[in-house]
């Protein structure tokens, strides 16, 4: 009988793992923070309330990163907890194969590696976690629920590229859409904000972090989504381009990069980076306090995309439940929040100044009394979804 769960969410810049008992209460956690050049840190808190603190000023690989972590995990689950232990993964890319939760097996393995380069910076850290647990954790059952699934409702006239049909016969190029994790559980806890059922909702979900995506839902189901075939188009990013003119990188081509300086200059070299050289948010917005101008250019496009996304997506919904923000942007930058919301009251977005600079750390509403709309925030809780999915399959 499960009585906790491990859930591994492995990340482009950052490690989190949580254990859940059944009730869904978080028993412990452990989180790696890596995207700093600079080392990493390790913390977290074991099923004792004990902190756990480690920081390295050399930074190690993701490998080690996970191997320390999943090493504590071991250590402070004893033999009799982990025959009660089920373990649960994020992972980014499903294509067209995966469309639910799915229980880990030689099968899943083998089709999740041919997937690794269609969403780099994540895919092959997910695949590597469940690698390493399956080494630290013999014998215990895991679980991959995929970003992907909760877009496979997307409408082929959405989802569609208008490419020659015979390119897709060995690679299905279509517009799979990520962070749908993310909006599951931006979904549920929306329906118990405004105490309405998921299906009567029509929602714009704003996933700002790292990677940016942002997420149309109509009466509690996916139809549109900002990211595409990989998690690169869309929004600018961190460290991704989004949305790009395809005749740049064949140009660049001509002009003798190879593809895999392509790959590293969309995925890694671009986005807040590549304008500014700052990639870190919260960096980037001392560079503003400052009066850096790159760095408000940066910022001026950052918002600029989000806020052509909000217009374009309204116009498909017609109407809207609520703007939502999520993820570790769209909680803790309020002063993405604000550019963003400027001037949108014509679709009925009125935002509440106050309230959005002194939001706190639980889930809120930060729009006026008079708003047409809600405008809620969010924490992206998706270890806990991924633990609600677990639970649901084993007891469905």
């Amino acid at each position: 009988m499960c009585q906790w769960l491990l859930i591994i969410n492995s990340g482009s810049t950052s490690v989190k793992t949580r254990l859940f008992n059944v009730e869904l209460q978080t028993i412990a956690f452990i989180n790696a923070d890596y995207g700093s050049d600079k080392g990493f840190v390790i913390e977290g808190q074991d099923i004792f309330k004990q902190v756990i603190y480690q920081v390295e000023s050399k930074c190690s690989d993701i490998q080690g990163i996970l191997e320390n972590i999943l090493s504590r995990w071991q250590q402070i689950l004893d033999v009799d907890q982990m025959r009660h232990l089920l373990i649960g993964h994020r992972i980014v890319h499903g294509a067209g194969w995966f469309n639910q939760i799915m229980p880990v097996t030689d099968d899943l393995m083998h089709k999740l590696h041919k997937l690794n380069p269609y969403a780099p910076l994540h895919n092959p850290l997910n695949f590597l976690g469940i690698t390493l647990a399956s080494k630290f954790f013999l014998g215990i059952q895991q679980f991959a629920v995929f970003d992907t699934a909760f877009h496979r409702t997307i409408p082929n006239y959405a989802g569609l590229y208008a490419l020659p049909e015979h390119l897709s016969e060995q690679i299905d190029f279509y517009r799979f859409g990520f962070h749908g994790i993310s909006c599951q559980h931006s979904l549920l806890m929306a329906s118990q904000m405004l105490n309405k059922k998921p299906s009567d909702l029509n929602l714009i979900i704003l996933h700002l972090g790292g990677g940016a995506s942002i997420t149309a839902i109509r009466k509690g189901v996916s139809v549109d989504n900002s990211m595409g075939f990989s998690p690169t188009e869309g929004l600018m990013m961190a460290t991704r381009s989004g949305d790009l003119d395809p005749m740049i990188l064949i140009t660049l081509q001509k002009s003798g990069y190879s593809v895999e300086q392509l790959e590293d200059i969309i995925n890694h070299q671009s986005g807040l980076k590549g304008v500014c050289g700052e990639a870190d948010m919260r960096n980037l917005l001392t560079r503003v306090m400052e009066n850096e101008s790159k760095a408000q250019l940066a910022l001026d496009m950052f918002c600029y995309r989000v806020k052509k996304y909000i217009g374009a997506y309204y116009a498909i919904l017609g109407e809207i439940s609520a703007l939502i923000f999520t993820g570790g942007i769209g909680v803790y930058a309020p002063l993405v929040r604000s550019q963003i919301l400027q001037k949108l009251q014509p679709l009925g977005l009125c935002f509440d100044a106050d309230a959005n600079e002194k939001f706190s750390a639980s889930n809120g509403d930060i729009s006026e009394s008079n708003s047409a709309t809600r405008i809620l925030i969010i924490h992206a809780e998706e270890e806990r979804e991924i633990a609600r999915q677990i639970l649901a399959f084993k007891n469905q």
